[in-house]
């Protein structure tokens, strides 16, 4: 997977984190950079060499759809006006079809549309060890304690306990199913946990 859905996740998650702090210029700047690396994206996965014919070409694809083509394609053009003022909440609203063609991008097909809200920080409980990755800008730990394992998404307890000695410690393998299920893969620790498509529930695989 390209270096750019890494890029792309990373300005998202920077846009709803200027959200929380009411940094109207830092959303702006953010939903900015994000929209320069999707339209980087969408050239990189179609033979076009405009954004419009890459995204129509993606949407013929089945990668994403006509509607959301035409989404992030007029933010593109838009993008390109020096002089437009971006409000949080507008900035929010480009940011969710960003985020959903990011995540059609790592998987191949189209995703569906998630709440994309201001990132309010929280504190994650306790743990013995843990092991985190970020993966379509969200921020996943695989926490243990007490040899009992939780699976966090940006801080909040999703799924169900499951038994774990030690979170992992090597590096994990991401894998994308076009169904939507994201696998993290500790190889060396025969660890694998599946994320639903909507990030709201996960388990061990």
């Amino acid at each position: 997977m390209s270096g750019r859905t890494e890029q792309l996740g990373r300005q998202l998650r920077r846009l709803r984190s200027n959200a929380a702090d009411h940094d109207a210029k830092g959303c702006a700047l953010a939903l900015r950079r994000a929209t320069h690396l999707a339209r980087d994206l969408a050239l990189e996965h179609a033979e076009a060499d405009e954004p419009p014919a890459a995204l129509a070409e993606l949407a013929t694809q089945g990668m994403i759809d006509a509607v959301l083509a035409e989404r992030v394609g007029a933010r593109i053009e838009r993008a390109e006006e020096d002089d437009q003022e971006t409000t949080i909440d507008s900035a929010l609203d480009d940011g969710r079809d960003l985020d959903r063609f990011l995540r059609s991008i790592e998987h191949g097909a189209l995703m569906p549309e998630l709440p994309f809200l201001a990132l309010t920080p929280t504190e994650m409980p306790h743990a013995s060890s843990r092991a985190a990755v970020t993966i379509s800008g969200r921020h996943i730990v695989v926490a243990e304690r007490g040899h009992e394992g939780l699976v966090f998404v940006d801080d909040r307890p999703i799924g169900t306990p499951f038994e774990l000695m030690a979170a992992p410690t090597s590096k994990p393998q991401v894998v994308h199913d076009p169904v939507g299920v994201t696998r993290i893969v500790w190889e060396p620790e025969n660890l694998t946990i599946e994320l639903a498509a909507d990030f709201a529930s996960a388990s061990r695989a």
